[in-house]
């Protein structure tokens, strides 16, 4: 016989990861159906926070450039290195995407890649 859960959550964004995190709190039996094989929907995935990694980045670039020798920091001109931040923004997702994989483990919710 197939399982059988009190609760089915439809998407592992924001809202439904909370859901299901929720839901499991509460002691019901609770499954999780996501597309992409990561949780965090396209805030966590693609949109938001890999932005803001990338935006974080640029800022820094930019105070090495122009704003550290205002305040006495001398520094040669910086170098950018694409590939470097670009896994700086992954490993910044991937921890995201798995610290939320950690809570609906420990909130015992089952989680299905599908549609």
């Amino acid at each position: 016989m197939a399982q059988q859960y009190d609760v089915v959550i439809i998407g592992g964004g924001p809202g439904g990861y909370n859901a299901a995190i929720r839901a499991g709190q509460l002691g019901l039996s609770v499954a999780c159906v996501e597309k992409r094989r990561t949780l965090g929907g396209t805030c966590l995935n693609v949109g938001c926070m890999p932005s803001k990694a990338l935006l974080h980045a640029s800022e820094l670039f930019e105070a090495a450039s122009k704003e550290f020798a205002d305040i006495g920091i001398d520094v040669p001109a910086p170098k950018l290195n694409l590939v470097q931040m670009m896994k700086a923004k992954q490993d910044s997702v991937t921890a995201l995407t798995k610290g939320v994989e950690f809570l609906m483990k420990k909130n015992k919710v089952t989680y299905f890649v599908g549609r």
